[in-house]
């Protein structure tokens, strides 16, 4: 089992956390907005995977990367969505591979 933590520190109400187990899927789906807004009322993020002391202190800087932009708020063919496998070991040059027993975080801006 791996347990993976999201937290958004635009809004830090709260961490999510989410138990997993190596081959399931995690979905993302970005905000998306049907209705013409200005630009400057649609939400945006940047997605990162950090280590505990990036997410303890919101700073995607702390040993951590970009693993999705939600940057098409207004997109025509719907929300944009990511996918994550957690898996042992992965074929794809931007995957990530994942170890039970592990904890995961993920941090917002």
């Amino acid at each position: 089992m791996l347990l993976l933590t999201l937290l958004c520190c635009r809004f830090h109400r709260g961490d999510y956390t989410v138990e997993v187990s190596i081959n399931d899927y995690l979905d993302i789906y970005c905000p998306h907005y049907e209705e013409p807004l200005p630009a400057e009322r649609m939400e945006r993020y940047v997605l990162y995977m950090v280590n505990y002391e990036g997410h303890a202190s919101c700073d995607h800087r702390q040993k951590g990367f970009k693993r999705w932009e939600c940057n098409r708020p207004d997109s025509p063919s719907g929300p944009l969505k990511f996918s994550e496998k957690f898996q042992l070991f992965t074929p794809f040059s931007l995957g990530f591979e994942f170890r039970p027993g592990h904890e995961y975080y993920y941090i917002c801006e």
